[in-house]
């Protein structure tokens, strides 16, 4: 769920960059990346259960 929210929230910013003000793009953008990256440290500190 979280990883379509951030691709909806990722084609915001691309309709704010086409119709909206620049400021406003950048500045969802640095949210959306933020975002990204807390949701990729929260699943990157995840241990694999493997069994061999």
């Amino acid at each position: 769920m979280e990883f379509t929210a951030l691709f909806l929230a990722a084609v915001v910013v691309m309709l704010a960059a086409w119709r909206g003000s620049r400021q406003l793009a950048l500045g969802l953008f640095a949210l959306v990346i933020a975002a990204s990256l807390a949701t990729y440290l929260h699943h990157a500190t995840d241990t694999l259960k493997l069994s061999f």
